[in-house]
């Protein structure tokens, strides 16, 4: 049976869920490639109860969730207060796309990107861009796969350590 998926702006008071899921989320995805006292620092620093209340209330930052049948399974990250390094104008950036593991596999993050892309056409953002840590190849390749180009590579400060990311951009043309 084909499971359905569906797509919500986030409200205050899911904030407990995207709490959880970011946290568990990033674990699995960086957890065993990385020291696990940089892996703690960040999630403690980027995940607290304080800074996803922040996130949610700001008028810059959105975030929009993903239920698989009802259940919720992942989430995305918008912003557009920050400027990417080489592109001048109006841009849309996603911060944040963490679908749970047992969940990958099911459309979600493609789901959520078709949200996304949406979204920035309906608003007439021309280009959207995101950081993504070089090591990631799955998420890399999940980035390139939805039409997203490397343009530019910029250091991470990750822990203690600085890591390097790339900068990629996808075009939309009205």
């Amino acid at each position: 049976m084909e499971k359905t998926i569906t797509i919500e702006k986030a409200r205050p008071q899911d904030a407990d869920f995207i709490l959880d899921l970011a946290r568990k989320t990033f674990v699995e995805t960086y957890g065993e490639y990385n020291d696990p006292k940089n892996v703690e620092l960040y999630v403690n620093e980027s995940f607290s109860n304080e800074v996803i209340a922040e996130e949610l209330s700001t008028p810059d930052a959105r975030f929009y969730i993903a239920y698989l049948d009802g259940t919720p399974v992942g989430f995305c990250k918008l912003r557009n207060d920050r400027k990417p390094k080489a592109i001048e104008g109006k841009t849309l950036e996603v911060q944040r796309i963490y679908v749970l593991k047992e969940f990958q596999g099911y459309n979600v993050g493609k789901a959520l990107m078709e949200k996304i892309k949406s979204l920035a056409k309906e608003e007439k953002y021309p280009v959207i861009w995101l950081q993504v840590w070089q090591q990631n190849h799955k998420a890399i390749r999940f980035y390139q796969n939805a039409g997203f180009v490397v343009y530019e590579t910029t250091g991470f400060r990750f822990g203690n350590e600085i890591q390097q990311d790339y900068l990629m951009r996808f075009d939309l043309y009205f």
